[in-house]
């Protein structure tokens, strides 16, 4: 059974006024009582009407929700406004060459929420909107808890993901 959640029904916008502008905000949870989303599962991601990434989350022992592990992250880095956003060297480089974008020196890093040249781009050409802090209510994950009966590994899960990237072809994939 799926879930739909809007993104501000989740999350809530920090702006950290030490942080440089535009990677200065946190994405902090609005009330973990309201939608605990424990266990493994398969979300999808829609900006506006667009289905732009889709992912798995599997919990260890240490990380077991899947809002704080995976969703925050894909808001920070698919937005590029993220505190924890951190760059590979290819996607520093189309940062670098972004059009309506703010070029700023961003670490490249594995320790962080590393984003992509498709996660730059996309930032790119919406960044009217998230250059404010107004952009949650566009965002909507849709999330299908695994059933329990299955036991779907790791490999399974992310198996399965890679399938229905390749048949939706999401924006923010790859």
């Amino acid at each position: 059974m799926e879930h739909k959640f809007n993104a501000e029904e989740l999350f809530k916008i920090v702006v950290d006024a030490t942080a440089t502008f535009p990677l200065n905000l946190d994405f902090i949870l609005q009330d973990k009582a309201i939608t605990n989303l424990p266990g493994q599962g398969i979300y999808f991601l829609y900006y506006k009407e667009e289905l732009i990434y889709i992912g798995y989350f599997h919990p260890s022992q240490k990380n077991r929700d899947a809002r704080l592990e995976r969703m925050k992250k894909e808001l920070a880095t698919i937005t590029m406004r993220g505190l924890q956003v951190v760059f590979t060297q290819s996607s520093s480089v189309a940062h670098q060459q972004s059009v309506n974008y703010p070029i700023f020196q961003g670490n490249i890093s594995d320790n962080g929420f590393q984003t992509s040249v498709n996660r730059v781009n996309f930032a790119d050409a919406n960044w009217d909107a998230f250059k404010t802090n107004k952009f949650l209510g566009d965002f909507t994950f849709y999330w299908f808890p695994e059933e329990k009966n299955l036991g779907n590994t790791r490999d399974e899960l992310e198996h399965l993901t890679i399938q229905l990237r390749k048949f939706y072809k999401p924006t923010c994939n790859g």
